[in-house]
């Protein structure tokens, strides 16, 4: 099956024009990394708009970990399957969810997560889990931090309505596994950290 198809395609051009229009969206940073091949995609969660607009970063299908609970309502859940989305069981291990992140990043496909695992309501991150890091180490995939600013304001957390306002991507430095010693473990720690003060002077807390 085609990563992405025509279809996609087209309500990614609409909604890329809708969003330039109502939003005056603007990316920032290179993209050239997320264009071909596989890329695992961490960004900060303020808004239920951020998975809409993240997936405006490039025109390629992108598929993301949603909680479950979206899935509930039939057509709903089969529109965001279509679009990229699989569920994921919150507050405890989903080693099916985890199969599958690791099934997309084989194929050589877009992984997004917002590793703080909820939207923020203070505007700042908060902590992330490391199942990203994990799957980035395993299959030594790049790690891109995005920052997006804007949705938070348009439409924040516990909002019904939203609010017309400017939206910014920022798409920070790869990081690649690769590149880091140590036991696992301390990997993980100081990819941690490193992603973290990237996405912070990113403006992530801004």
């Amino acid at each position: 099956m085609k990563e992405t198809p025509w279809w996609y395609l087209f309500l990614w051009g609409i909604g890329f024009l809708l969003f330039k229009i109502f939003f005056s969206l603007k990316i920032e940073g290179d993209r050239k990394i997320l264009k071909k091949g596989a890329a695992i995609i961490v960004a900060n969660h303020r808004s239920y708009l951020d998975p809409v607009v993240l997936a405006l970063l490039v025109p390629r299908r992108m598929n993301f970990m949603a909680k479950e609970e979206l899935f509930q309502n039939t057509i709903f859940g089969w529109l965001i399957t279509k679009l990229g989305a699989f569920p994921l069981k919150r507050n405890r291990l989903d080693k099916k969810a985890y199969q599958r992140a690791i099934e997309v990043v084989k194929g050589k496909k877009l992984l997004a997560l917002f590793p703080e695992g909820t939207r923020s309501r203070s505007g700042k991150l908060g902590n992330f889990k490391e199942g990203s890091i994990r799957i980035a180490l395993h299959l030594k995939v790049p790690i891109v931090p995005v920052v997006i600013r804007g949705t938070g304001k348009a439409l924040p957390a516990g909002a019904r309505f939203i609010k017309l306002g400017k939206i910014r991507l920022k798409v920070g430095r790869p990081i690649l596994p690769d590149s880091f010693s140590g036991e696992k473990e301390e990997k993980i720690k100081s990819i941690l950290r490193i992603l973290r003060e990237e996405m912070i002077g990113m403006g992530a807390n801004r």
